[in-house]
C-alpha cells in the first residue's frame, strides 16, 4: 500500500515512520522544505527506505504531486498551543484549510484513499477530575483555537464523502527536551488534573496500525492505558525527579475556581482502540529513561544549578504564591 504521512518531521510524524518502515507500505513523506526538515529526512532516509515530497497544504500543486496515487493519507500537519492561541487566524488557515484543500484536490482522484487524521483529547474540553472517564460518546466541548480547529476538521471529514479514520490522542511528550513540556503549559494545568501518558512509539504504533484495519468512518481515543493514568502531580513529579530538579513548589500550578478552570486533559477509555490496534507497548518510566538518556550531560548542570532553575521556574509562574 502506497502512503502519505502530511507532516511527516514532527514528534507523530517520526514515530509513525518508525512503526511503518516494518511493514511492506510504500511511504511517502509530505513538509515544508525548512532546513531542520532537511536535516531530519536525510538522517532518516539513511536508516528508512522513503521519499519526499516538499510542499505546503496551503498549496494545492504540492498537494496534487503529493497525493497522487496514494492509498492512505495520514493528515498530522497541525499548528498546536501555545502557537494556535497567539496566531488564531494562521492556525485555522493551517489546521482547517489546509484540511479542506487536501480534500478538495483527494476528490478530483479517480480512486478514495482513506484519510487517517490525527485529532486530540482537548477536543473534550476542561475536564474536573470527578468526572467520568473520556469515552467516544463523551459530548465535545471545545474551548480554545487548537481544540476548535480539531472539531471542525473532524466534522468536514465526516462529511466529505471519503473513508476516515480519527484518533483522538492524548498527550505525547517528545523525547527531546527541545520539544517537550512547556513551562507556560506546565504553570496552567491544575495539580490535581488527571493525565493520561502515550509514549511517542505508541502513538506511531496505532496510527501505523489504523493503515490496516478494514475499519473506516470511525472514532477511536488513544491513550496509554491504565498503567499510564496520572495526576499531573505525580506526572510531573515523576519527569522533574528524572530531570534531577526534584520536585517543584506546589504554588506555582493554577487553582480552579470554577469547572471552565480545568485543564482540557483526562483518563480515557482505550480498550476498543487497543483491542483493535494493538499499540500499548511502553510505560511512562520507559519514556523517562529515553529521555533522561537523550538529555545526557546537561542532567548533570540541572542538578548543579537545581536551587537556580526552580527559583526562576517558581517567578515565572502567573499563579506563584
Amino acid at each position: 500500500m502506497k502512503v502519505l504521512i502530511t507532516g511527516a518531521f514532527g514528534n507523530l510524524g517520526m514515530s509513525t515512520i518508525r512503526a511503518l518502515v516494518n511493514t511492506n507500505h510504500q511511504i511517502t513523506c509530505f513538509d515544508l522544505p525548512t532546513k531542520r526538515n532537511k536535516k531530519i529526512f536525510r538522517e532518516l532516509s539513511k536508516k528508512y527506505k522513503i521519499s519526499v515530497i516538499w510542499g505546503n497544504v496551503l498549496d494545492k500543486t504540492s498537494i496534487f504531486l503529493a497525493i497522487k496515487n496514494q492509498d492512505c493519507i495520514i493528515h498530522l500537519v497541525a499548528i498546536t498551543p501555545p502557537l494556535t492561541e497567539k496566531l488564531p487566524d494562521y492556525a485555522h488557515k493551517i489546521n482547517v484549510q489546509g484540511t479542506k484543500n487536501l480534500i478538495e484536490v483527494l476528490k478530483k482522484q479517480n480512486v478514495s484513499p482513506r484519510i487517517i487524521y490525527v485529532s486530540s483529547v482537548t477536543v473534550y474540553g476542561p475536564r474536573h477530575p470527578n468526572s467520568s472517564v473520556l469515552t467516544v460518546n463523551t459530548p465535545v466541548n471545545p474551548s480554545d483555537v487548537y481544540s476548535k480547529t480539531k472539531i471542525e476538521v473532524e466534522d468536514i471529514l465526516e462529511n466529505c464523502g471519503l473513508p476516515w479514520v480519527i484518533l483522538r490522542l492524548t498527550a505525547v511528550p517528545d523525547l527531546k527536551l527541545k520539544g517537550n513540556i512547556k513551562l507556560e503549559a506546565i504553570y496552567s494545568i491544575p495539580i490535581k488534573q488527571k493525565i493520561e501518558f502515550l509514549h511517542t512509539y505508541d502513538a506511531g504504533t496505532a496510527i501505523a496500525n489504523s493503515v490496516d484495519t478494514t475499519l473506516v468512518n470511525k472514532i477511536f481515543l488513544i491513550g496509554g492505558g491504565k498503567s499510564n493514568q496520572f495526576t499531573n502531580r505525580e506526572f510531573l513529579g515523576r519527569y522533574f525527579k528524572k530531570l534531577g530538579l526534584g520536585k517543584l513548589p506546589l504554588g506555582i500550578f493554577k487553582v480552579p475556581s470554577s469547572e471552565n478552570d480545568w485543564y482540557y486533559t483526562h483518563w480515557m477509555d482505550t480498550k476498543e482502540s487497543q483491542s483493535i490496534l494493538d499499540y500499548q507497548n511502553h510505560s511512562y518510566e520507559d519514556f523517562l529513561e529515553e529521555f533522561s538518556k537523550n538529555f545526557g550531560f546537561l542532567r548533570y548542570f540541572m542538578i548543579v544549578l537545581r536551587p537556580l532553575i526552580k527559583l526562576i521556574i517558581k517567578k515565572k509562574s502567573p499563579y506563584r504564591n
